[in-house]
């Protein structure tokens, strides 16, 4: 047997043999982050303030789809540094696991399946990729005490600026931390209403929309960081309109229907005004600084 003939007769084992090695680690990490990715959906199912986790997902997933005609052409082979971005998401992984952090076990999925990405395909695929991955990072629900370091200063923010809103409408309101006193009705600016469900919503919406929308690093750093008036005006604005209707309608336009539909709106309102920033930037940003 001549050499040649020796090569094609184990190209096709050597190829079965890499094969099967993928198929060992992806079902190695499948199994190990199972139970992480479960309780996290549970998570986005249970607690509305991380019900956009659903979409992020899938969002990440048309990032990278969008992209699928290009990324044959930058597939540069493996890249052995993806190991260590394994090894490393790993050992988040364990320090979670050791801490009870819920959070670091479910971040560290990220790092591994993009770790996964440059071992296999290398650094240019990896790096065109790198948003598509970082934007999963905005499914993983905050650890508690984060979320209730930001949750109450919100609170406070969202019953300050409601309060001044109903003053302008011509009702009376004396605020106490994070209740208003108006003069037939009590409104207790509670955690649901402290605003950070519309600032974690409103940031993942933020994020795609100065990606997909910006030329401009900069510009698209600007509008991020717009998401956070946004998304405490638009919640003040929620929390002044339930307000007015508990104190001219009554008390019971505080739950239900009405409660809920308030909330959509004005988060509605909260999403046209970012698009409107965007579109506007995108507009006076000029052309020969249209590469990021």
């Amino acid at each position: 047997m001549t050499r040649t003939e020796k090569e094609k007769t184990d190209r096709p084992s050597s190829r079965g043999l890499f094969y099967l090695a993928w198929a060992l680690v992806i079902g190695l990490l499948i199994w190990i982050y199972a139970p992480h990715i479960v309780s996290m959906v549970q998570n986005w199912w249970d607690d509305p303030n991380y019900s956009h986790g659903f979409l992020v997902p899938i969002v990440s997933a048309g990032l990278i789809w969008r992209q699928r005609k290009k990324l044959p052409e930058l597939a540069a082979g493996p890249q052995y540094w993806g190991l260590a971005v394994i090894g490393l998401s790993l050992a988040v992984l364990v320090v979670g696991q050791m801490a009870h952090e819920f959070y670091l076990r479910r971040l560290s999925l990220i790092p591994v399946m993009w770790g996964l990405v440059l071992l296999a395909w290398g650094w240019p695929v990896a790096r065109r990729l790198w948003f598509a991955f970082a934007y999963l990072i905005l499914m993983v629900p905050l650890p508690y005490m984060l979320y209730d370091a930001v949750a109450f200063p919100l609170r406070l923010i969202a019953a300050q600026i409601a309060a001044w809103v109903i003053r302008l409408m011509g009702v009376p309101v004396y605020v106490e931390g994070n209740v208003l006193h108006l003069p037939h009705v009590v409104l207790n600016v509670v955690d649901a209403c402290s605003g950070i469900r519309s600032l974690i919503s409103l940031l993942a919406v933020g994020v795609i929309l100065a990606y997909l929308i910006l030329p401009n690093r900069w510009i698209k750093f600007v509008v991020v960081l717009l998401v956070v008036p946004v998304a405490v005006i638009s919640n003040a604005l929620r929390v002044a309109v339930a307000g007015l209707a508990a104190e001219w309608v009554g008390p019971e336009t505080l739950e239900g229907v009405m409660h809920d539909t308030v909330g959509w709106v004005v988060f509605m309102i909260g999403f046209l005004i970012l698009l409107g920033i965007t579109v506007g930037l995108s507009k006076l940003v000029p052309q020969r600084s249209a590469k990021s």
